[in-house]
């Protein structure tokens, strides 16, 4: 009996309940023998059609139920970034128009099919009969499954059940962005009223697409392990003391600004709604992030973007006084004139990040914070630059082959993934071996899984890295399921992206604070948010 209410294959044999109804109406109802009517079908299967993509991208990339409100601003400025970024010419979008239209017409040409040209009348009533018991058997499978029935499992789907649950979950996610409350907030971060005694650079360093996938595909592990255990050696050879865990993350596959963000703020932001409620709530004053404690106490921060789509400078100075940036190098800052990468495209993160080391300290003897999200481990992780050892030659390096438009197989995406890993973690590990001073504070933390390599099983969290030469502050995590090495050897994360902040401030100021015995209360969840 399940078989015929849910099924967890996920098959592509179910029923829609509108559609079967209008077929039932069809075949028994003589007045709607009329073009009105086909309309009517046309329309509401073109709109089954929207709905099924646009729940299939969200089900599938971000691994979230559809939510209206949330998605709305998702792709609102998820698009205007994309067509900003496209550089199709008028021929490209005058095809795409053409064959867009042709595709809804021959829609329309397969509706006309079933509920026009098919001459119904000529139905025997046995026929009439075996369509309209179909129908009564998906209307009870539609009342035992009760709520579920806009689920994927479900063997009778409805769009109005859909639509109705997207909307109540729309209204409780807006509900939760309005309860957004600075005010209420802010007795959670009196510890940015402490001072301190000594002030090591600090760099926040997110891998794109770094998940733990690699510790749970087979074809990934033993190379992956393999790599951990050689940078742990080169680092340990220059006296680096490194203590690694994963972390769960807000967000999978998607939304590198909601993971990002949630861990420089202590907030749990997992829809782009909450993090525009934020977003516009202190886009003209400080919230006490990482970046702007670090910058009370006489830091300057530092932010790096290297991706060659350039926004406009409005756009930039908002997010600038956002996250509490001093100087934010972008792509025409970085002088460089090679070849360009994947995402973006941008230049090789190597040369990237090591322009920027060298420019803020040619240009400033203050201590800094600096963020940088890694560019070339981004989809499609093709093509890939090498680690040179000098950055500079990067600028002279020829041309590359440009990534392939079409898909690739599966086979060769995860190669092509565990590929832009590998150079990602070679290239910091050899930027901190050479160039980076002995009381430089490195935290590497994975944004969110890979989406087109990795499966649901495989979980939201991402690998953590601490990397000190001050062996009693790397040593200080460990109370917090944090184990030395870069290895993670528990199977389950043991912190939240959103708990990092208070984690990291309270044990940063217990090793260099005034003040080591008042330190702020650690909150694994994040701060609430109202």
């Amino acid at each position: 009996m399940a078989f015929f209410l849910q099924r967890e294959n996920l098959d592509i044999f179910r029923v829609n309940g509108e559609l079967l109804l209008l077929v039932i109406l069809r075949i028994w109802i003589k007045p709607l023998h009329r073009r009105w009517f086909l309309f009517l079908a046309f329309s509401l299967y073109l709109t089954e059609l929207i709905y099924a993509i646009y729940e299939g991208f969200i089900r599938s990339y971000y691994l979230l139920e559809p939510v209206f409100y949330n998605d709305f601003f998702l792709f609102a400025d998820g698009g205007s970034f994309l067509f900003h970024s496209m550089t199709f010419s008028v021929t490209t979008y005058l095809t795409g128009g053409l064959l867009l239209t042709v595709l809804v017409g021959s829609l329309f040409w397969l509706n006309r099919l079933l509920f026009w040209d098919i001459p119904t009348g000529q139905l025997s009533k046995a026929s009439r009969l075996a369509v309209t018991g179909l129908g009564i058997a998906a209307l009870i499978s539609v009342a035992a499954v009760k709520g579920e029935v806009g689920g994927l499992e479900t063997a009778v789907s409805s769009i109005t059940v859909k639509i109705n649950q997207n909307i109540q979950l729309s209204k409780v996610a807006k509900a939760e962005a309005d309860q957004f409350d600075s005010q209420y907030l802010a007795q959670y971060y009196q510890f940015i009223r402490q001072d301190l005694r000594e002030k090591p650079d600090v760099y926040l360093i997110f891998l794109e697409s770094y998940g733990s996938v690699l510790y749970k595909r087979g074809d990934f592990y033993q190379t992956y392990v393999k790599l951990l255990g050689e940078l742990q050696s080169k680092l340990a050879d220059d006296d680096w003391a490194t203590a690694s865990t994963r972390s769960l993350s807000p967000t999978w596959g998607g939304g590198s600004w909601l993971s990002y963000t949630s861990t420089l703020t202590g907030l749990r932001l997992d829809s782009h709604a909450q993090y525009l409620a934020m977003f516009n709530r202190y886009v003209h004053e400080p919230f006490p992030l990482i970046t702007n404690y670090l910058r009370s106490q006489g830091y300057g921060s530092y932010w790096l973007s290297p991706n060659s789509d350039v926004l406009n400078d409005i756009e930039w100075q908002r997010y600038k006084s956002f996250y509490g940036v001093d100087e934010w190098l972008r792509y025409p800052d970085l002088n460089y004139h090679g070849p360009l990468f994947g995402w973006g495209p941008s230049p090789p993160d190597q040369y990237s990040l090591n322009y920027s080391y060298e420019h803020i300290n040619n240009t400033s003897s203050e201590p800094h914070v600096f963020f940088f999200i890694t560019q070339n481990s981004h989809y499609p992780w093709t093509p890939l630059p090498e680690v040179v050892p000098a950055w500079q030659t990067l600028n002279d390096a020829p041309p590359v082959t440009p990534p392939p438009t079409q898909r690739q197989p599966i086979e060769i995406m995860r190669q092509e993934y565990l590929a832009s890993i590998e150079y990602e973690l070679n290239m910091v590990v050899d930027f901190i071996v050479k160039e980076a001073d002995e009381d430089d504070i490195f935290v590497l933390i994975g944004d969110h899984q890979p989406a087109r390599v990795a499966r649901y099983a495989d979980g939201w969290d991402t690998p953590v890295h601490i990397i000190s030469q001050d062996e009693k502050l790397v040593n200080a995590f460990a109370d917090y399921g944090f184990v030395p090495g870069l290895y993670t050897r528990s199977r389950e994360p043991t912190i939240h992206h959103e708990g990092f902040y208070s984690l990291f401030m309270r044990l940063f100021l217990e090793q260099y604070g005034q003040n080591p015995d008042n330190l702020p209360a650690y909150w694994p969840d994040g701060v609430p948010l109202s």
